[in-house]
């Protein structure tokens, strides 16, 4: 019974896997938006989606049939909470794109923060692939300059309404640095049992 519960956590690896890249794939396509090319991050969101919810019937089998427990337990509930990130990741960068496509606004902030906050999203997914703990500091403080350049595109926003775009992009930025610093949240739950 042990390796069948292993074969189908290895599964549920290679399903987040696979929403990773999408969601690394979705951001990518986002910044390229605000140099003016658009794909389609619509249907990246929509393929991360059909993939959580595969991930969610797999973790559901697994639960009934197998009664995880301890790390491999710990392991499936947090897959939930990271296919949910994830999608998240993938609605931001389409609702950025979108922004883009309709105002077509100039952007400073957001220039300068995708690169930091596609390197949160790489960092939290090999943090969460390998469980490697030592990488969740650096998530932390790449969301707290994130931080800083939302707070910064608001206070330019107060001395000039026309940075609302900048702005909102930096409003999806944030949220996807915060979806990124919940998958490094759950490493060290699986590896420690502890919730922070």
């Amino acid at each position: 019974m042990r390796k069948l519960l292993d074969i189908g956590i290895e599964q549920m690896k290679k399903m987040i896997g696979e929403m990773a890249d999408g969601s690394l794939e979705a951001l990518g396509s986002a910044r390229k938006s605000l140099e003016g090319e658009f794909n389609s991050t619509g249907e990246i969101a929509s393929k991360l989606h059909i993939l959580r919810l595969g991930i969610l019937d797999l973790v559901t089998e697994l639960l009934i049939r197998y009664s995880p427990v301890a790390g491999d337990l710990r392991y499936i509930q947090s897959a939930i909470d990271v296919s949910y990130d994830l999608y998240r990741i993938s609605r931001y960068a389409m609702e950025i794109e979108r922004t883009v496509k309709i105002v077509m606004a100039p952007v400073e902030i957001s220039l300068e923060a995708f690169p930091l906050t596609e390197e949160a999203v790489k960092i939290s997914v090999e943090a969460f692939s390998e469980l490697d703990e030592t990488l969740v500091g650096r998530l932390i403080e790449i969301d707290r300059q994130i931080d800083r350049y939302y707070l910064d595109s608001l206070m330019a926003l107060r001395d000039n309404p026309k940075k609302a775009v900048d702005a909102l992009i930096m409003r999806h930025l944030e949220r996807i640095c915060d979806h990124a610093n919940e998958i490094g949240a759950r490493v060290v739950y699986i590896r420690e049992g502890k919730r922070w």
